[in-house]
C-alpha cells in the first residue's frame, strides 16, 4: 500500500547512519529512511551485502563496521560522519545476536559475543559518535521484547538487551541536551537471519519451552517495523523537544483455531 509520505517530510536530508544495514530489520530501515529523503550510510561488516542494499535503495553510502572491533567501530564512526559532511543527525543500531544454547551451555567466548554485540557494540557506537552528533540527535537501538521475558536458550540474549536498555538510561542521565536515545523492543520479526544456524530440531524443542513459558510467537514484518519506526523517527525530527525513550513492537497474536469435534 503506498504511503503518505507527508509523515516523513522532516526526514529529508536527515544524514542517518544505520549500523546493522545488512540484513532483517536493519537493511530495511536503512532503505525505508532512504526511501523517506534521509541521506544513510549503510554500514555492518559484509560490504557486499551493504552494496546490494544500497543498489536497491538508488542511493546512500557504504561503510563497513564490526561491532567486536573497537577499531573498527571508532574509524567506521568517523567515515560515516565525513561521508554525511561532519555532522550526524541520527543513528539506528539494529545488530544481534545470539546462539540458541542453556545458559549451562555457554562457553566464556560465547557470553563474550552476546554482550560484545548486543551492549557494548551499540555503546562504542554511541560514543564513537558524540563528536558528531546533531544538536537534535535521534539515536534508536533495537532491543528485544525477550528482555522482559527472558526465552529459554536465550537467557544471555535476554540478558544482554536488558543491560544495554540500562546504558540507554545512562546515556540520557549524562548526556544532557537534545539528543533523545531509543530503545526499541523488538518482537519476532521476519525475514530475519537471527536464526540462520539454528538446528531445526533444536528450534522444534526449544519452541516446546517458549510455549511452556507463554511467550509470544505471531510474527510482524520487517518492512512494517522499518515503516513504523520511520515514522517514529519522523516524529522525533520533527519535534525536538518531543521524546520516545521505550516502544515495544510485537505482532497481535491470532486466535487459535478450534479443535475437531
Amino acid at each position: 500500500m503506498e504511503r503518505d509520505r507527508t509523515s516523513f517530510d522532516a526526514l529529508a536530508g536527515r544524514r542517518i547512519l544505520v549500523v546493522g544495514a545488512s540484513s532483517g530489520s536493519g537493511r530495511a530501515t536503512a532503505l525505508a529512511l532512504v526511501r523517506a529523503g534521509a541521506e544513510v550510510v549503510f554500514a555492518a561488516r559484509r560490504t557486499d551485502r551493504l552494496r546490494a542494499a544500497v543498489d536497491e535503495a538508488g542511493a546512500g553510502h557504504v561503510v563497513a563496521i564490526d561491532v567486536l572491533d573497537s577499531d573498527s567501530v571508532s574509524s567506521g564512526v568517523n567515515e560515516a560522519a565525513e561521508l554525511l559532511g561532519g555532522t550526524i543527525d541520527g543513528i539506528v543500531y539494529s545488530s544481534g545476536m545470539s546462539p540458541l544454547l542453556p545458559m549451562a551451555e555457554l562457553a566464556q567466548d560465547d557470553w563474550q559475543q552476546i554482550f560484545g554485540v548486543n551492549a557494548i557494540g551499540p555503546n562504542l557506537v554511541i560514543a564513537s559518535a558524540l563528536p558528531h552528533l546533531a544538536s537534535d540527535a535521534v539515536v534508536a537501538v533495537f532491543s528485544s521484547d525477550s528482555s522482559l521475558q527472558p526465552r529459554h536458550s536465550l537467557t544471555a540474549y535476554a540478558a544482554a538487551k536488558r543491560a544495554l536498555e540500562a546504558t540507554l538510561e545512562g546515556w540520557r542521565a549524562e548526556l544532557l541536551g537534545g539528543t533523545r536515545f531509543l530503545a526499541v523492543l523488538l518482537g519476532p520479526t521476519m525475514p530475519t537471519e537471527f536464526g540462520d544456524d539454528y538446528d531445526p530440531e533444536t528450534v522444534g524443542a526449544t519452541f516446546v519451552h517458549w510455549q511452556r513459558q507463554g511467550m509470544r510467537t505471531a510474527l510482524m514484518n520487517a518492512d512494517d517495523v522499518a515503516n513504523g519506526l520511520t515514522s517514529c523517527l519522523a516524529a522525533m525530527f520533527a519535534a525536538p523537544e518531543f521524546g520516545m525513550e521505550t516502544i515495544l513492537l510485537r505482532a497481535p497474536e491470532h486466535p487459535q483455531p478450534e479443535p475437531r469435534q
